[in-house]
């Protein structure tokens, strides 16, 4: 099968159709939509929903203390009505917190009777639309006490709290404990993390935490409780989950304090901003179509923060996208969402009458391009089975550092190295950027490596690099995978078995 969908990318008219094919019943099938955008800042998260061309839903939470004087909107050099406007928490709000304590490490016990303290003391300040519970994980997450439970239940869960696990799966239990707050229903959701940062996972990562709580609206405050003075490069790990989900990062003392500043105020974060309404209605249709965006702005006592928010153009029908990945702290980059609404009776009936019996004249093209493409297939493993080009001649190659010892040939000039299969080699780890590195060969024949800007760097023999000229039998360390280069084939290393997965990448689109 893996070898089918390789010619299927090589046949460019098949595939090219197919994938006509799949956008047309893509469309008909999402007619309808509501557009979703959510933008992070140093400063700000805010969150905005257009359901149609007349009004903007937006809510948002300040991330540093200074609660907006003013908030303006304007498209173009138009400014725009605002309604609605509320500040948290209005009537019947709810704001559900998960505290979750890392009891990995027995050694760690005199650390967490801090966190059963510090608890007590962050449920003393707790109000009343506030829903509380309490969780701990090593291996496994365990609810000790369900979101809702009053704060005496939840002082008695802590008692129960004992350091006796040995492996600290920190991600993967993260990423449970976001799915059990996605499940209630609030306003405002929020983890707050106590752990020391170290992380013994190896299938699951930061970017997958930052998906989840993104996804879920999940803001995650971390307390990090350092180990040791040389361990305490992994509290990192805790601040990046804060920066990047609009979080708190509060780190304690060589006593193991924490601040006295924020145990005053410990929910301020979560209960900061409000929301509010623009109203389009004012707007005309063309310039709306000139400027498709709104810039708002929010005037604060240290200077405005304004963040831009794209809208949907009169008209215009929406189709499917992927959430981008959450922006950095800095800069305003908007991620977008698109989510699909019910149909209306009258569109069903439509859809009915005309859109089935197309999907069905086009899935039937679609098996005939398929077929086409496999007979095409036969033919041509029939001959490669038969004759070999003596031109497909590698130029080095890489090889996997592990038992197996799979080679890779480098067949082209530029040779790319990531997670997806765009990539002339494709490696299929989490811990891989999807465009990690590349290799060219220049006109003398030399190998230049080079780092595109990958999530995790680029390694040559241990050494961190942006671009190094490889050495027969240098060490490449791309993510958790170790590769070395040579230029000599299998017949000077036994026992190694050639791997030629892609010899051309496909060309990228969108």
């Amino acid at each position: 099968m893996p070898a089918f969908w390789n010619n299927l990318r090589i046949w460019k008219v098949p595939i090219s159709l197919s994938g006509m094919v799949l956008f047309l019943i893509a469309g008909l099938i999402c007619s309808n939509k509501v557009a979703a955008w959510d933008v992070l800042t140093s400063n700000l998260y805010l969150e905005c929903q257009q359901r149609d061309s007349k009004v903007l839903d937006c809510g948002y939470r300040m991330l540093i203390p200074e609660p907006p004087l003013e908030i303006r909107a304007r498209t173009g050099e138009r400014n725009l009505p605002l309604t609605g406007r509320e500040t948290y928490p209005w009537s019947l709000a709810v704001s559900a917190i998960l505290f979750l304590v890392d009891t990995s490490d027995p050694a760690r016990q005199n650390v967490v009777e801090i966190n059963i303290r510090h608890i007590a003391e962050l449920l003393e300040a707790i109000g009343p639309h506030h829903k509380t519970g309490l969780a701990s994980f090593d291996k496994s997450l365990v609810i000790k006490s369900p979101i809702g439970a009053n704060r005496d239940t939840i002082l008695e869960a802590t008692r129960t709290l004992r350091a006796t696990g040995k492996t600290t799966e920190l991600y993967r239990n993260v990423i449970k404990a976001i799915d059990t707050l996605g499940s209630i229903e609030a306003d405002r959701k929020s983890i707050f993390l106590f752990s020391d940062g170290q992380a013994e996972d190896i299938a699951y990562y930061h970017q997958d935490v930052i998906n989840a709580a993104r996804k879920a609206h999940v803001i995650i405050n971390s307390f990090g409780y350092p180990r040791s003075v040389s361990l305490s490069v992994a509290l990192q790990s805790l601040r990046r989950l804060s920066e990047e989900t609009g979080g708190i990062y509060i780190e304690a003392d060589e006593r193991y304090d924490l601040p006295e500043q924020f145990m005053q105020l410990p929910f301020e974060n979560i209960d900061s901003g409000g929301r509010f309404s623009v109203d389009l209605q004012s707007v005309p249709e063309q310039l709306l179509r000139e400027n498709p965006a709104i810039a708002i702005t929010f005037e604060t006592d240290i200077g405005d923060i304004e963040a831009v928010v794209p809208l949907i153009q009169p008209g215009s029908k929406l189709s499917p996208v992927v959430t981008a990945p959450p922006a950095p702290a800095g800069d305003a980059q908007p991620a977008y969402t698109v989510i699909s609404t019910p149909a209306e009776p009258e569109e069903m009936d439509a859809w009915l009458g005309y859109g089935i019996p197309i999907i069905l004249g086009i899935l039937m093209i679609l098996v005939i391009i398929i077929l086409v493409v496999v007979f095409q297939e036969k033919g041509t493993n029939k001959q490669n089975r038969t004759s070999t080009p003596a031109a497909f001649k590698p130029f080095a190659y890489l090889v996997v550092q592990d038992e197996k010892a799979t080679r890779y040939p480098i067949t082209n000039t530029i040779w790319r190295i990531g997670r997806t299969r765009d990539n002339e080699l494709t490696l299929p780890d989490g811990s891989v950027s999807r465009r990690h590195a590349e290799i060219h060969r220049s006109s003398n024949g030399n190998f230049i490596i080079f780092d595109v800007e990958s999530l995790n760097g680029l390694y040559v023999n241990g050494e961190k690099i942006k671009k190094k000229k490889l050495q027969e039998g240098d060490i490449l360390e791309i993510g958790d995978i170790f590769l070395r280069f040579t230029l000599y084939s299998a017949d000077y290393t036994l026992d190694e078995d050639t791997a030629i997965q892609h010899t051309r990448a496909p060309a990228v689109t969108g």
